[in-house]
């Protein structure tokens, strides 16, 4: 018959030591610190994309309305600001420039964040879009009326971010261009001044 020697009959107990604790905060923080400003990035440059997009469907909405309607209809600014003409919201209204208030067929609230969308004359490459930039009037075809046969652009730039230049055709059909990166072989008159 045996007796038991409590020396060597101890209990282990399972669990992390806190070392080993510390030692995958550390590891978490350290993925943290690589993960979040990668994640602002992303959500920064679809922010953009989604500016980008809108605006876009904007021209495209503001020219079908006009080739429905058989008249002129405008993109309109709405809280315009010298050199973000566009960027305190837009909308589409019937006729000639006017304002926000007149016949709205849809409104674009203002761009978010420090986004900036202004209308530029594009003088190097014989454009003659004088200030106040605030409109963009289409014809009952659809295509750019009152422009003295002139292309339009738009500049749509972000902090941080490479901005896009938005230029709508003599037909009224809108490109978006992204800004070059350095070696990129893009032409200068589709390049935006962010």
């Amino acid at each position: 018959h045996r007796v038991p020697v409590y020396g060597s009959c101890m209990r282990r107990f399972e669990g992390f030591t806190m070392i080993e604790m510390l030692f995958v905060i550390v590891i978490i923080g350290i993925g943290m610190s690589i993960a979040v400003p990668s994640f602002q990035g992303m959500l920064q440059r679809n922010r953009l994309a989604t500016q980008a997009n809108d605006l876009t469907m904007a021209i495209n909405l503001a020219r079908s309305e006009a080739s429905r309607l058989g008249k002129v209809v405008s993109l309109q600014a709405a809280g315009a600001i010298l050199g973000n003409e566009f960027g305190g919201g837009y909308c589409i209204v019937v006729g000639t420039p006017g304002n926000c208030a007149n016949t709205v067929v849809r409104s674009f609230p203002a761009l978010q964040g420090t986004a900036t969308l202004a209308g530029v004359d594009d003088a190097p490459n014989s454009g003659d879009w004088d200030s106040p930039r605030t409109s963009i009037q289409f014809n009952g075809r659809g295509g750019l009326s009152g422009t003295s046969n002139q292309v339009r652009y738009l500049d749509l730039c972000l902090d941080g971010q490479l901005g896009r230049r938005i230029q709508l055709a003599l037909i009224g059909r809108p490109k978006v261009w992204r800004e070059a990166e350095p070696g990129d072989p893009t032409p200068p008159s589709v390049q935006p001044d962010c």
